[in-house]
C-alpha cells in the first residue's frame, strides 16, 4: 500500500487516491469522517525536538485551544492565515489579541497565501528555528495544506501538491514533504463544530476568498437578521456589524417570519464591543449592551468573545 500524496490516506495507486483525483479533476467533493482519536494520536507523536506551526483562520478563530495545550508543550510559531480577507489590516491588534489564549508562542505571522504576504518572513524564520521536522497543525479549513503548497511552490522544484478543498477532513493522515533541509508535515485538521453539518454547496460559498465586506445594521425596535437560512440573530435597539464571506446570504426581517421553529435558541446578554462567533462561519460584532437571541439549525455552535475588530 502507498500513501496518497494528496491526503495522506493509504491507497493502492502510486500517487493520488481516487477521492483526491476526483477532487482535483472534477471538483467532486466526497466527505470522509475522521476519528478525533486519530488526530489526538498524531498530536501525541510530536516530540520536543520538532517544530510546531499552528495555523489559524483569522475569520474563524476557535473558542479555545485546549486540545493544543493538552498535547503540545513545544514552542509554537503562530500563523494567522487569510489576513488579506480581513477588512481591517491591523497586524499588531491581531497579534496582541492572541496573547489571552496563553499558548507557548515564540513568534506570530499574519500571512496570505493568495497574496504571498509575509511568506518569505515565515519561511526564513522556520529555517532559522527548525532543525528538521516541522508539523503544521490547526483546525479544519484553517489553510494548513494551502500554506504548505505555497512553500513548495516558492522554495522547491518538486511537483507535489497536497489536495485542498472546501470540505472538512480533506487531509486524512500525515503528509511529509521535504524542502531543502526541512521536512514539512501536514496533519488532519482538528474537527470543528459546524463544517461537518453543512452541505457542499454552502461549503463552497464559505470558502470563497475575497476581502470581507462588513454589513452594518442600525436596529430600531426588534428585528431579525437571517444568515443563509441556518442562523438567525434576534436583536433589539442595537448596532451590529456582520463579518461573513461575501457570498453568504444575509437578510433583514422586521417581524418574526417563522423560519426557525425547529432550531435551537441560545440567549446572550452581551457587553458593548462583543463578538458573537458562529463557529466556522464568521462573527457578529455587537456595539451596545443588550439581550441577543441566536437561533441555529443543525448542530451548529456559537460563543461570545471580546471584539476582534
Amino acid at each position: 500500500m502507498n500513501k496518497c500524496i494528496g491526503c495522506g490516506n493509504y491507497t493502492e495507486k502510486e500517487d493520488l487516491c481516487e477521492r483526491c483525483f476526483r477532487i482535483k479533476n472534477y471538483n467532486d467533493y466526497k466527505k470522509v469522517s475522521i476519528e478525533s482519536n486519530k488526530i489526538n494520536s498524531i498530536l501525541k507523536e510530536i516530540t520536543s525536538n520538532d517544530t510546531v506551526v499552528l495555523v489559524v483562520d483569522l475569520l474563524n478563530i476557535p473558542n479555545n485551544f485546549e486540545i493544543i495545550k493538552k498535547y503540545i508543550s513545544n514552542d509554537i510559531i503562530l500563523v494567522l492565515n487569510k489576513y488579506d480577507l480581513m477588512p481591517n489590516n491591523n497586524e499588531e491588534r491581531y497579534r496582541t489579541y492572541f496573547k489571552k489564549y496563553s499558548l507557548n508562542v515564540i513568534e506570530t505571522f499574519c500571512i496570505s497565501c493568495k497574496k504571498n504576504y509575509n511568506i518569505d518572513l515565515l519561511y526564513d524564520y522556520i529555517c532559522k528555528y527548525s532543525d528538521k521536522n516541522v508539523y503544521f497543525i490547526g483546525y479544519t479549513n484553517s489553510g494548513k495544506s494551502s500554506l504548505i503548497n505555497k512553500l513548495i511552490y516558492n522554495y522547491s522544484n518538486i511537483d507535489t501538491k497536497i489536495t485542498t478543498s472546501p470540505i472538512s477532513n480533506t487531509t486524512l493522515d500525515t503528509i511529509k514533504i521535504q524542502i531543502n533541509d526541512l521536512v514539512l508535515i501536514d496533519t488532519p485538521g482538528i474537527i470543528g463544530d459546524t463544517l461537518p453539518y453543512l452541505d457542499n454547496f454552502l461549503l463552497r460559498k464559505i470558502s470563497k476568498s475575497n476581502k470581507i465586506k462588513p454589513i452594518t445594521y442600525q436596529i430600531k425596535g426588534r428585528q431579525y437578521i437571517v444568515i443563509e437560512n441556518i442562523i438567525e440573530i434576534e436583536v433589539e435597539n442595537n448596532d451590529i456589524t456582520i463579518y461573513v464571506p461575501n457570498n453568504i446570504s444575509v437578510k433583514r426581517y422586521y417581524k418574526n417570519h417563522g423560519l426557525f421553529s425547529d432550531s435551537h435558541i441560545i440567549n446572550y446578554i452581551v457587553e458593548p464591543k462583543s463578538d458573537i462567533v458562529i463557529s466556522e462561519i464568521g462573527f457578529i460584532k455587537i456595539n451596545k449592551s443588550g439581550n441577543i437571541n441566536i437561533k441555529l439549525k443543525n448542530k451548529m455552535s456559537c460563543f461570545v468573545r471580546n471584539s476582534l475588530i
